[in-house]
């Protein structure tokens, strides 16, 4: 006999429920209960990330995109839990897609990203480095400011990531301040 994954009113929502109730809404095609399954995954907040973490080893293409979003979605308080599931995973997939969640937190992440650049793992560096090139523009600024610096390890890091980034980033490397 199986349980239902719905908890039913009144009763509180988990993370592994409402990872589950995500998982049943993937496959249909209403898109709108795809999105409340994702917030109501992000409303329960930084707390359920290394559940999320967990269940994105298992997860089909699709729901890892999910996923991710609903970490996403949880903005900076999910940043330091997101970076202790990077460290704790061995699966270069699910340390992907959660630092795609972390880029896609957008702007407010970039100057823990660049202090990341110089951290002793180098899972959490790559993700830094990775997220950093996924934000783009907004983040070359504070690279360009870190890779003037004194700290010859963060120079590099971030001369390497701004270099990454492309023409602009090269650009932004090499230009000259004007002051």
């Amino acid at each position: 006999m199986q349980r239902s994954e719905n908890p039913g009113p009144g009763i509180p929502m988990t993370g592994r429920i409402a990872i589950l109730e995500l998982k049943k809404t993937v496959g249909e095609p209403d898109l709108a209960a795809r999105r409340s399954a994702e917030e109501a995954l992000a409303a329960l907040g930084p707390d359920v990330v290394p559940e999320i973490a967990s269940a994105l080893r298992e997860a089909p293409q699709t729901m890892r995109w999910y996923l991710a979003r609903a970490i996403a979605r949880m903005g900076i308080p999910a940043f330091e839990p997101v970076l202790e599931a990077i460290r704790s995973s061995d699966d270069p997939e699910v340390r992907r897609y959660l630092t795609a969640s972390i880029a896609a937190m957008g702007e407010a992440t970039i100057p823990l990203l660049v202090r990341l650049l110089v951290d002793d793992d180098v899972a959490v560096r790559g993700a830094a480095a990775l997220a950093l090139c996924r934000i783009g523009g907004p983040a070359m600024p504070a690279l360009k400011e870190a890779s003037e610096g004194d700290d010859p390890l963060l120079r590099n890091s971030a001369g390497l990531v701004l270099f990454r980034m492309g023409e602009e980033g090269i650009l932004t490397l090499l230009s000259e301040d004007e002051e």
